[in-house]
């Protein structure tokens, strides 16, 4: 089992030195092939439910990427919510402090399964720089009257 460790982590730096997992937007020529798994919610470490997801997404983007494709698959971190800020409070801990350990917890956990992603695409929806964004779309729908309020029956978290 050691060795095997020993090979994993090999590789991983080689992966890491090479910049094998950056996307390369200089060849715009080259098939295009986009990879969207689910992004997870960081309310906890991630679990063997998440590394069957992940692993099938990084099999079908290093088979695109060894068949030529110009492959942007993505990550990020699902953070606006209740999942995580629950968790918080039962850990009495502020959300987002509890919400980034476990996002820098979970990017460890992908490294050492040796899945890999360009983390400089790295989405989290709980920062500024991103829901500044979806605010502004959702303003602009708002005002379109395209979103809207309504009765309807939801699911509702009483805590």
């Amino acid at each position: 089992m050691e060795y095997t460790k020993e090979i994993d982590k090999k590789w991983q730096k080689f992966w890491r030195d090479k910049n094998t997992f950056k996307v390369q937007t200089t060849k715009p020529s080259k098939l295009k092939y986009y990879c969207l798994v689910m992004f997870p919610y960081p309310s906890s470490e991630l679990h063997v439910g998440h590394a069957r997801n992940y692993v099938i997404g990084d099999a079908v983007a290093r088979y695109k990427k060894m068949q030529g494709f110009y492959v942007l698959s993505p990550m990020g971190w699902d953070a606006f919510g209740l999942p995580a800020e629950n968790q918080a409070i039962k850990h009495k801990i502020h959300p987002q402090d509890w919400t980034f350990k476990n996002i820098k917890r979970s990017k460890e956990q992908l490294s050492s399964w040796g899945i890999e992603y360009d983390w400089d695409r790295e989405v989290t929806t709980c920062s500024a720089d991103y829901y500044k964004w979806t605010q502004a779309i959702f303003l602009r729908l708002y005002k379109k009257g395209l979103a809207y309020r309504k009765k309807a029956p939801v699911n509702w978290c009483s805590s």
